[in-house]
């Protein structure tokens, strides 16, 4: 039997994101969408200070990701990231 499904907006999902998104972010594991390198967060290169930084691969120098502080608000740039994965402390994702 196949059942409706009714999608939902955004603010659905934002119970479980929050989970999600309070953690270590240095423990990460990025996959660099240039040369498809994994290893940590913490190993990219940093370039940038205060409110603009970029995120650079350790072994092609690709973007991997841009952080840009407006006012109130922060751009978050993740284009040049293939995958980040996030081990919980349940080892669910």
């Amino acid at each position: 039997m196949i059942e409706d499904v009714v999608p939902l907006d955004g603010n659905a999902a934002a119970g479980r994101l929050s989970d999600l998104f309070a953690f270590d972010v240095t423990l990460a594991t990025i996959t660099c969408g240039g040369c498809a390198w994994k290893g940590p967060l913490a190993e990219l290169r940093l370039y940038g200070r205060d409110t603009a930084i970029v995120l650079r691969c350790r072994r092609c120098d690709a973007v991997n990701i841009r952080m840009l502080e407006k006012g109130a608000s922060v751009n978050l740039d993740l284009s040049g990231t293939a995958l980040i994965s996030i081990q919980t402390a349940s080892g669910q994702a």
